[in-house]
């Protein structure tokens, strides 16, 4: 995933959002981030980029940690939030160039779902710009470590082309667009959401396996 290219489109879009959010808008909830409000949202993305930029925090973020970036802007307005946001990036910037391990890619894998969770708030369409990039880091993390107990899985991006293959022989197929096997890996789909998508066989025994994080207890339409 090109980290850069990825995560400033996103904030781009995200900074150009907020100029024009109003405040009940800012203080909408956000489905799914249950804990969050648009603006507790943005809050914790500018406390990413502080601290993987310049506090050398190493990706990714745990519950302590974000609790932690949303509790230190508690005072501050949106206006304030995308300002420090904004000035807090070249240093983001330069640690993408400088870090080739996996884990220092999460910020713009984060960034890229909290747009979409954002715009899903706000009663918004998905953004799936970057979609087969982002799918592509999740499954391409399991290729590696698929458990060898569970049936093997052959991914399909049907509108990329791009195809991934959890396990060593493929039991099960599913098909998908890169947007929907993003969101799915990424804990934004429930199991009855995931077990809907289009399988070959029955995925039973893996959907609970695919997300990397929590699964939402509702359906999200984003």
């Amino acid at each position: 995933m090109d980290s850069t290219s990825v995560y400033t489109a996103c904030q781009n879009r995200l900074l150009d959002l907020a100029a024009g959010l109003t405040a009940d808008r800012i203080a909408a909830p956000v489905p799914a981030l249950p804990a969050w409000n648009v603006l507790q949202t943005y809050a914790h993305l500018a406390g990413v980029c502080v601290d993987v930029g310049t506090r050398g925090l190493v990706p990714p973020s745990g519950d302590e940690a974000t609790a932690r970036q949303v509790a230190e802007r508690a005072a501050a307005d949106l206006p304030a939030i995308c300002d420090e946001w904004r000035a807090a990036t070249p240093a983001l910037l330069e640690v993408f160039a400088a870090q080739a391990r996996s884990r220092f890619k999460l910020p713009a894998l984060d960034v890229w779902h909290h747009e979409n969770d954002l715009r899903g708030a706000l009663g918004m369409e998905p953004q799936t710009e970057d979609a087969g990039q982002v799918a592509g880091l999740i499954l391409g993390f399991h290729t590696r470590d698929w458990d060898a107990s569970l049936p093997g899985v052959r991914v399909l991006a049907a509108d990329t082309g791009q195809e991934w293959l959890l396990g060593a022989e493929p039991d099960l197929e599913l098909r998908a667009t890169a947007f929907e096997l993003a969101r799915s890996v990424s804990g934004r789909r429930t199991l009855a959401q995931i077990a809907a998508l289009d399988w070959t066989g029955d995925p039973s025994a893996v959907a609970g396996r695919l997300p990397t994080l929590p699964i939402p207890e509702a359906d999200l339409s984003v």
